[in-house]
C-alpha cells in the first residue's frame, strides 16, 4: 500500500495555491484584450491602430495586475502577521487560555474531552507544537495563509500577459476585416473553455466541461458587450472628426 509523503504533498499544495492567480490572470487578460479589440473594432476602422491600442492595454494590464496582486498579498500578510503577534503575545502571558481554547476546538472536532485533554497536555510539552496547532485550529492562521507576495504578483502578471496575447496574436496575424476579429474571438473562446476545463481537471470533477462552458459564456458576453459599446460610440468619433 502506497504511503503519503507529507513533504511531497506540502510542495504540491504550495504549487496549487497559485491556481487562483493563474486562473484569474489568464481570464482577465483574455477578456480585457478581447473587449478592447471588440470595442475598438466597432469604433476604429484602421487595423493597426486597434492592434497597437490592444498591445498597450496588454502591457499596462500585466503590470497593473502584477503590482496589484503583490500589494494585496503583502497587505494581507502584514495584517495576518500583526494578528499572529498579538495572539502569541497574549499566549505568552496567559498560556492556559491557549490550552483551554485548543481543548474546546478539539472537542468540537469530535474528540472526547478526556482524549482532547491528553492531546493538549502532550502538545504542551513542546511549546512550538502547541503554538502552531493552536493558531491553526483556533484562528485558522499559519504559514500558508501569509502568502508569497512577490511570487503572487509575478504569477498574476505573467498569467495576465499570456491570456492577453491569445486574442491579440490572431488579430495581428490576420489582416482581413472581420476575419481578424473572428480569429481573436475564436482564440478567446477556446482558451477560456480550456482554462475552465483545466480547473475542473485539477479539482477532479467529472463534469469538467461545465467549467469550460461557464468561461466560454463569460467570454462571449464580454465580447458582445464590448462590440455593442464600440458601435454605440462610433457616431461620436465621426462627429469629432
Amino acid at each position: 500500500m502506497a504511503t503519503v509523503d507529507p513533504a511531497e504533498k506540502r510542495q504540491l499544495f504550495e504549487r496549487l495555491s497559485s491556481i487562483r492567480e493563474i486562473v484569474f490572470g489568464v481570464q482577465d487578460g483574455v477578456l480585457t484584450t478581447a473587449g478592447v479589440l471588440c470595442g475598438l473594432s466597432g469604433a476604429v476602422s484602421l487595423h493597426s491602430q486597434v492592434a497597437l491600442a490592444a498591445l498597450a492595454s496588454t502591457a499596462a494590464g500585466a503590470l497593473s495586475m502584477g503590482a496589484g496582486a503583490y500589494l494585496g498579498a503583502r497587505a494581507e500578510a502584514e495584517v495576518l502577521r500583526a494578528e499572529l503577534d498579538l495572539v502569541r503575545a497574549d499566549a505568552a502571558e496567559k498560556p492556559y487560555t491557549v490550552q483551554e481554547g485548543l481543548l474546546d476546538e478539539l472537542c468540537k472536532e469530535g474528540l472526547s474531552r478526556e482524549t482532547a485533554f491528553r492531546v493538549v497536555r502532550l502538545l504542551s510539552t513542546a511549546p512550538k507544537a502547541l503554538e502552531s496547532t493552536a493558531e491553526a485550529k483556533m484562528f485558522g492562521l499559519g504559514g500558508p495563509l501569509l502568502g508569497r507576495p512577490a511570487l503572487d504578483g509575478l504569477v498574476m502578471g505573467i498569467a495576465f500577459l499570456v491570456g492577453a496575447v491569445v486574442p491579440l496574436l490572431p488579430y495581428m496575424l490576420i489582416t482581413i476585416p472581420r476575419y481578424d476579429l473572428g480569429g481573436a474571438l475564436v482564440a478567446t473562446a477556446l482558451t477560456l473553455f480550456g482554462v475552465g476545463y483545466f480547473e475542473g481537471w485539477l479539482a477532479h470533477r467529472n463534469d469538467r466541461w461545465r467549467s469550460g462552458v461557464r468561461f466560454l459564456a463569460i467570454a462571449m458576453s464580454a465580447a458582445a458587450a464590448g462590440y455593442l459599446i464600440g458601435l454605440a460610440i462610433s457616431p461620436l468619433g465621426a462627429t469629432a472628426g
